[in-house]
C-alpha cells in the first residue's frame, strides 16, 4: 500500500515539473539579470548554481535596486510590524458589540500580532523574500508549520523548490515541494523512518545531500467526521525521491503553504510578476550599459596606430613606458580615432531606468512634491496612490493575507494559545478586516463622499439648522462608519447601548438639575412672599385684590383660562 502512495505521488510530481519546465528558463533569466541570489532553478548544465556570485549578466543596478524598492514597500503597506494590520471583526455588528465578545477578538488580535512581530517565529524577516519572489517572478510561497518553541514558525520557500496545481476554482490546492536535506538531519527529523541507505549515510557521511518530496493535496478519500491525521482535508507525504520510500504520511486541517500569485493570465497556473513586464528593458539596459562602458574604456585607452616599420620592439603603451623607434624615421605612434556620443548613450540608459522604475512601481511609491508642499497636500497624494496601488496587491489579500492570518489563528487555538471564545461567539462566523495604509486608502473614498456632502449642506445648516436638514442623517451612524472607515480600534468605540445608558444618565442628570433649580426659584418666591405685608399698599397686594373680585364678581364658568385653585 505504501509504495502504491509513492508510485503515485512521485508520478504525479513527474507530470507538475512538466508542466513547470517552460516557465524555468524565463525565472532563471529574471534571476541572472535582476537578483542572482535568488536563482533556485537549475541552469543549462544541469547544476544548482550554490555559492556562485551570478552577477556576470548586470552591468546597471537599477533593476536590482527597483525591486528592492516595490518588496520593501509591500511590507511597509501591507504587514508592516509598527501598526496594527489587520483586525478581526464579527459579521454581525451587534454581535461584536458585546463585550465579552469585542474583548475576546481584541485579545486574540493582540496575541496574534505579538506572534507575527516575534523574532522566533520569523515573520518579518520571511515575508520580506516572499515579497521579493512575488514582485520579480510572480509567484512565491511560504510555509506556515506547527512549531513547539515558538508555536508558528514561518519559512519562505524558494520557487525552485515549489510544483503547484489549481482546483476547478483556480485556486491553488496542491503543492509538490522537492528540496533537498543532509542524512544527519534526515535522521534527526524522522530516526528510523528513514531509509537505510540514509541511515548509513548519517554514519558515513551526514552531510551528504538527499532529495525529499514534501506533496500536500486534498484528500478525497476521508471520514470527514472522523479522528486522526489521515482523514484531515489535506494530505502530507514525505517522499525519499531516490529510495522511492514513504518517511511520513500524516494530514493538515488547512493548507499549510500559501502561494500568492502577482497576476495570472488565463490558463496559466504560475503568476506574472513587474519583472517579467520589465525583462525586455533589463535586457536592453544591460546591453546598452556594457556598449557604453566599452565606448568609455575606448576613449580613454584609445586604439593606436603603429607603422609595421621603423619601431624596436614592442609598443609599450603602460604610464611611463617608453617605445624605441629607429633613428631619423618620421613614424609616430597615433591613436585611431574614435567618436562616441555617450551623452546620446547616458540619455537612452535613461529612459530604459526610468521604465523600468515605473514598471516596478516605483514612481507610485515614492511622494512627489516640492518641499513647500501642505500637510494635507501630501496627505491627498498619498492616499491617491495608495489607491491605484489597491488593485495591484488585492490578489495578495485573497492568496496570501486570508489563509496566512486563518492558518495563524488556528494554529494559536490548537496549541492553546488563544482564550476560549465566549457563548455569543461559538458556533459563529468571524472575518478578518485589514487596517494596511492601502486597504484605509481604498474605505477613505466613501468618507469623502460624506465630507463633500457636509460642505454642500453647510450653508443650509447654518448656526442652528432652521429647515432641519440633519434630522435626514442618522449622526450615531455616521460617528461609527467614519471610525470603521479610518480604520479606528474597535476598543476605542464604545458599544452602543453603553453610548445610550450615557445619554440617558446625562438626562436624568440635567432633569434633575432642572428640577433642583425650579426649587430654588419656588423657595425664593415663598420667602419673598412670606415678607410681604398683604396690608401694605403694594403690587403684589393690589394683584391679589383685583383677582379676587374677579373670582366674587363670575362664576367659575366665565373663567375658562384661570387655574382651578383661582376660580
Amino acid at each position: 500500500m505504501q509504495q502504491e502512495t509513492v508510485s503515485t505521488a512521485l508520478a504525479r510530481f513527474r507530470a507538475m515539473e512538466e508542466a513547470r519546465r517552460p516557465w524555468v528558463s524565463v525565472w532563471q533569466e529574471l534571476c541572472d539579470y535582476v537578483l542572482p541570489r535568488k536563482n533556485s532553478f537549475l541552469s543549462a548544465t544541469g547544476a544548482l548554481r550554490a555559492g556562485e556570485a551570478g552577477d556576470e549578466n548586470i552591468f546597471d543596478a537599477t533593476p536590482p535596486h527597483a525591486l528592492e524598492l516595490l518588496a520593501s514597500s509591500l511590507g511597509g503597506m501591507l504587514t508592516n510590524p509598527a501598526i496594527p494590520w489587520f483586525d478581526l471583526r464579527t459579521r454581525d455588528r451587534e454581535l461584536g458589540e458585546i463585550e465579552t465578545v469585542k474583548e475576546y477578538l481584541q485579545e486574540c488580535r493582540r496575541r496574534m500580532v505579538a506572534i507575527f512581530n516575534s523574532e522566533e517565529t520569523g515573520f518579518q524577516t520571511q515575508v520580506h523574500e516572499l515579497y521579493l519572489d512575488i514582485a520579480l517572478l510572480g509567484t512565491a510561497c511560504l510555509y506556515v508549520e506547527a512549531d513547539p518553541q515558538s508555536v508558528v514558525r514561518f519559512s519562505a520557500r524558494p520557487l525552485g523548490e515549489i510544483h503547484v496545481a489549481e482546483n476547478a476554482r483556480g485556486v491553488v490546492d496542491t503543492i509538490f515541494r522537492r528540496y533537498q536535506a543532509t542524512a544527519r538531519q534526515m535522521v534527526q527529523t524522522w530516526g528510523k523512518e528513514c531509509s537505510e541507505r540514509v541511515r548509513a549515510l548519517a554514519e558515513r557521511d551526514p552531510e551528504r545531500k538527499v532529495d525529499v518530496l514534501h506533496a500536500v493535496f486534498p484528500r478525497a478519500d476521508r471520514d470527514p467526521y472522523g479522528a486522526g491525521a489521515k482523514n484531515n482535508p489535506y494530505a502530507s507525504l514525505y517522499v525519499e525521491v531516490d529510495a522511492r520510500h514513504l518517511l511520513e504520511e500524516s494530514g493538515y486541517v488547512e493548507l499549510p503553504y500559501m502561494v500568492p500569485r502577482w497576476a495570472k493570465a488565463a490558463g496559466e497556473v504560475y503568476g506574472r510578476g513587474p519583472g517579467l513586464t520589465a525583462l525586455s528593458d533589463v535586457r536592453v539596459l544591460n546591453v546598452m550599459a556594457r556598449t557604453a562602458l566599452m565606448a568609455a574604456e575606448k576613449m580613454a585607452d584609445s586604439p593606436l596606430m603603429v607603422p609595421d616599420d621603423g619601431f624596436l620592439g614592442p609598443v609599450n603603451t603602460g604610464p611611463g613606458g617608453i617605445s624605441y623607434y629607429r633613428a631619423g624615421s618620421s613614424d609616430r605612434i597615433e591613436p585611431l580615432p574614435v567618436k562616441i556620443d555617450l551623452a546620446a548613450t547616458e540619455r537612452m540608459m535613461q529612459q530604459r531606468r526610468d521604465s523600468i522604475r515605473s514598471i516596478f512601481l516605483n514612481d507610485q511609491l515614492q511622494l512627489a512634491g516640492g518641499a513647500n508642499m501642505s500637510a494635507t497636500e501630501a496627505t491627498l497624494r498619498q492616499n491617491e496612490k495608495m489607491r491605484v496601488l489597491g488593485p495591484v496587491v488585492g490578489r495578495l489579500q485573497t492568496e496570501f493575507l486570508s489563509p496566512l492570518i486563518n492558518r495563524v489563528y488556528r494554529l494559536m487555538r490548537r496549541a492553546g494559545e488563544l482564550p476560549e471564545p465566549p457563548a455569543e461567539l461559538r458556533g459563529r462566523r468571524w472575518r478578518v478586516e485589514y487596517a494596511s495604509p492601502i486597504a484605509k486608502a481604498q474605505k477613505q473614498y466613501e468618507a469623502q463622499a460624506l465630507s463633500q456632502t457636509m460642505q454642500y449642506l453647510a450653508p443650509f445648516v447654518g448656526a442652528n439648522d432652521p429647515y432641519g436638514v440633519m434630522d435626514n442623517f442618522d449622526v450615531d451612524a455616521v460617528a461609527r462608519g467614519t471610525a470603521e472607515l479610518f480604520g479606528a480600534p474597535t476598543e476605542y468605540v464604545r458599544p452602543a447601548r453603553d453610548v445610550l445608558a450615557t445619554r440617558a444618565q446625562k438626562a436624568r442628570a440635567a432633569q434633575a438639575g432642572q428640577a433642583a433649580g425650579e426649587m430654588e426659584r419656588v423657595a425664593e418666591l415663598a420667602k419673598t412672599l412670606s415678607e410681604t405685608k398683604m396690608e401694605d399698599d403694594n403690587a403684589l397686594g393690589r394683584t391679589l385684590q383685583t383677582l379676587s373680585g374677579l373670582a366674587a364678581a363670575q362664576p367659575a364658568a366665565a373663567a375658562p383660562g384661570l387655574p382651578q385653585d383661582v376660580r
